[in-house]
This record gives C-alpha cells, sequence and structure tokens, in this order.
C-alpha cells in the first residue's frame, strides 16, 4: 500500500501526455496487453509506433537490456525479445521521412499490467523514454525523459563502416552556389570529411583562383552546419588577408564538436565572403 500510494503522488506530479515527440520522431503506445498469439506462453507485449516527424530519415535501435518493464507485482523486468528485429540490431535501421514503423517489445514474466506500472525504452544513441501506466491508461513521463544523445555520442568510436556510410551520407547534403564563387574569383571544390566519433568532425574544401587569376583583395570563407529543422547549428569561418592568398589552398576547418550526432545534419553550407 505505501509503495501505491508513492506511485500516485509521483504520477500526480509528472508531466505526462500520450504522444511523445522527441529529436524529430513521434512514439506512440498502441498496445500493451497480452499477445494471444504467442501460444502457449501469451508474453505481455508493448507495440509501439514510431514515425519520422523529421525532413531527413532517422535510424532507430531499441537496446533490448536497456528496455525495461517495472511491474508493482513481479518487480524489474528487461525485454524479453523485440520485432522487427532489425530494430534490435546495434546498428538499427532507419525510418524514412513522414514515414512509420510499428515495433513489437515482449516481457516473459508479466502477464497483466497495472496502474503504476512502468516501462522504460531504451533508444540506442537517443534517449531513455519513460511509459507509465495510470488511470488505466499509459502516458510518456516527459519530465523523466533521458537524454543519451551527448553522453554517449561523446564517447563512442565509430567503426570503419559507420564512418564510411557517414561520409557518403554527408557528402549528398553538401551545398555550395558557384555563382557567388564567381563574384569573388574563386572555386570552392572537392569538399571532404574527417569523422573523429558520432558527434565530431573534421571539414576540407580546396580553394582555387578562377581561371588562374589571383584575387588580391582579401576574403572569407565561411562554412555553416543546419540540423533538420534547417536551424544553424554551427558556423566556422576562415580568413585570407589582402594578398595572401596565392591561388590554390586546401581550407581546413575543426575539429567541429556538435550538440547533434552526426547522422543528424541537415546540410552543410560552403560559401565566401568579405
Amino acid at each position: 500500500m505505501c509503495i501505491f500510494a508513492s506511485v500516485k503522488q509521483k504520477c500526480s506530479k509528472m508531466k505526462m501526455q500520450k504522444v511523445l515527440e522527441f529529436n524529430g520522431m513521434s512514439f506512440e503506445l498502441l498496445l500493451a496487453d497480452r499477445d494471444k498469439e504467442d501460444f502457449p506462453r501469451e508474453r505481455f507485449r508493448a507495440i509501439l509506433r514510431i514515425k519520422n516527424i523529421s525532413i531527413s530519415k532517422k535510424k532507430i535501435a531499441i537496446k533490448e537490456d536497456g528496455t525495461k518493464y517495472i511491474s508493482i507485482k513481479h518487480g524489474l523486468e528487461y525485454a524479453y525479445h523485440i520485432k522487427p528485429y532489425q530494430f534490435a540490431l546495434t546498428d538499427g535501421t532507419f525510418i524514412l521521412p513522414d514515414s512509420f514503423a510499428d515495433v513489437t517489445i515482449q516481457f516473459d514474466v508479466v502477464k497483466e499490467a497495472q496502474n503504476g506500472d512502468r516501462m522504460e525504452i531504451e533508444v540506442r544513441d537517443l534517449a531513455l523514454l519513460p511509459l507509465v501506466k495510470w488511470d488505466g491508461q499509459w502516458y510518456w513521463g516527459i519530465d523523466e525523459i533521458e537524454d543519451k544523445r551527448i553522453s554517449s555520442n561523446s564517447n563512442r568510436e565509430l567503426t570503419y563502416e559507420e564512418k564510411k556510410s557517414l561520409k557518403k551520407q554527408l557528402k549528398s547534403k553538401i551545398e555550395h552556389f558557384e555563382s557567388i564563387d564567381e563574384k569573388f574569383g574563386l572555386s570552392l571544390q572537392n569538399f571532404s570529411f574527417d569523422i573523429l566519433d558520432n558527434s565530431t568532425l573534421k571539414l576540407f574544401c580546396e580553394v582555387l583562383a578562377l581561371n588562374g587569376e589571383v584575387p588580391k583583395e582579401g576574403f572569407n570563407v565561411e562554412v555553416a552546419i543546419y540540423d533538420t529543422d534547417n536551424d544553424i547549428i554551427c558556423l566556422k569561418s576562415i580568413s585570407k588577408y589582402d594578398n595572401e592568398f596565392k591561388g590554390f589552398e586546401v581550407f581546413g576547418f575543426g575539429p567541429i564538436k556538435l550538440d547533434i550526432p552526426v547522422d543528424e545534419i541537415g546540410k552543410i553550407r560552403f560559401y565566401p565572403t568579405r
């Protein structure tokens, strides 16, 4: 009775909602009950609808060993199985913009949910998302979301294949405007990257004098990094003073430490200014 009273008091103070929007994704619990098709065990299942509401594809991976059910009656239990299985893999799987996936999470011990029960869904490298049952309904506990983007991204070393995949993604997100380059007598080309970890990178570009005519006036080359909401999250600049530029140089920007994962960059723009 004391445990139930403490849960009731906590739920009454918690900010809760039925659909959670976080980091360009929406999460909705469609169903939480015993799976009659799972004969003879009839394990408890939670079906999540995960929708991409951003303008770029999002990678989702749910950790089985980080996702748990905390039952008033049975105590703590970790997820038994996640399907489709691609969402339980370390690399997860992508959800395209304006698309969704329904993900089933099974638990082996709990059979029926009670008021005060809790689920914690760990989305790899993103967040720990809590669900609480109250008054017969499940709600997302907004105040208790544990954001894992900064802590996990800053420490995890990427594999060679992950870096290769990210470089390919970033190549398609480069923007620059030749008409602006020409006004400065320049050509910006051969954009490349060095990805150091999940949220740190270096950027490079070649700067050439257009048609071999070296500009005498000074100039800047700036790079602006945008997120998927089209907000500028980083701006870097390299300056050349009058008569300093000799006609060809490789400009290197960074290391650049971002507040978002590299794969959530929306676009990267290179351009000259004065």
